[in-house]
């Protein structure tokens, strides 16, 4: 932070003094005694003081505006005033670097690999036939057309496309922060890896990202993770039932920090939703542990060893 002081007159002063005012508890907590300064000021004309905020909390946090004393070398006046400039800034989720690997699960039963659309690779023209109701304006063949005036279509090469849905736990308070902060790693690692991922977040409002793709949509979940609260007021086990009722065609990707029981027997009882499941479950240290169920993965995970989340999913 850095706030600037200009005197506009050529009286010198003696000294100013200067103290941010309403400031949130967390930013006085990590400011280490620096919340007031002072300076001997001179004739100076312009000058600044500058500070640090180490390791804040993510959220929105506000700066609201400065008192400050003045008095001159004759000590004929001293004159206070409180400034007002009221700024919002937005602290995000901390990202951790992972390494990526699609995901491809495996079970006790053999591997799955979650259901998949075909979609087309517009760059790969493999031939061309005949035009066929319902092909795009895009696909045509014009120079065919120009020959023999006939329409023809283009044909492209088919890959697959797997889909990951991730939702997070808001009906836990415990280590919150870590769930978000992996889940905002995740995201970002998909996104820039041009991978296929959708996002729900459950609590007292609910909010649905589709197919994030590109780096303006995974800003715009990246603003609401900034400041998503465990709040929710339902049980985990009425939301996931609600919730993934359709999700026949995706990978399950859940983050929690509390394997419930009600939470297993969702996953090993109702895993007609999914053709298959991975739970990030958060703890506190340095540590991975993995358990299998049918169709599902359970992954114990620290902060640490976020970095590796994607090369545990894809290990049998």
């Amino acid at each position: 932070m850095t706030v600037r002081f200009q005197n506009k007159t050529w009286f010198p002063l003696l000294f100013l003094t200067v103290r941010e005012i309403d400031m949130d508890k967390q930013m006085i907590d990590k400011l280490d005694g620096q919340l007031s300064n002072i300076f001997i000021v001179g004739w100076k004309r312009n000058f600044e003081w500058t500070y640090e905020l180490r390791n804040l909390n993510r959220g929105q946090l506000a700066f609201h505006g400065l008192e400050i004393t003045v008095a001159d070398f004759f000590g004929w006046a001293v004159r206070n005033r409180t400034v007002s400039d009221v700024q919002t800034f937005t602290v995000y989720p901390k990202l951790t670097h992972l390494k990526y690997q699609p995901i491809q699960m495996q079970f006790d039963h053999g591997g799955i690999e979650s259901s998949v659309s075909i979609v087309k690779d517009t760059s790969m023209v493999t031939g061309i036939r005949d035009y066929q109701a319902g092909d795009r304006f895009s696909w045509i063949h014009w120079k065919s057309f120009a020959k023999n005036e006939t329409l023809r279509t283009k044909e492209f090469e088919d890959r697959t496309s797997q889909h990951t849905f991730l939702c997070i736990d808001r009906t836990v308070a415990y280590n919150f922060e870590e769930i978000v902060d992996l889940a905002a790693s995740i995201l970002q690692s998909v996104v820039k890896n041009q991978g296929d991922i959708s996002f729900l977040s459950y609590g007292l409002t609910r909010r649905y990202f589709p197919n994030i793709k590109t780096q303006s949509q995974f800003q715009k979940v990246i603003q609401h993770l900034a400041t998503v609260q465990p709040d929710a007021n339902e049980t985990i086990y009425s939301i996931l039932t609600k919730e993934l009722k359709n999700l026949s065609a995706a990978t399950f990707l859940f983050i929690t920090s509390n394997f419930s029981e009600e939470m297993s027997h969702f996953f090993t009882k109702g895993t007609s939703v999914m053709r298959g499941a991975i739970c990030f479950v958060v703890t506190e240290g340095n540590v991975i542990t993995k358990r299998n169920y049918p169709n599902l993965k359970v992954i114990h995970i620290g902060r640490e060893q976020f970095q590796n989340a994607f090369t545990e999913v894809v290990k049998p």
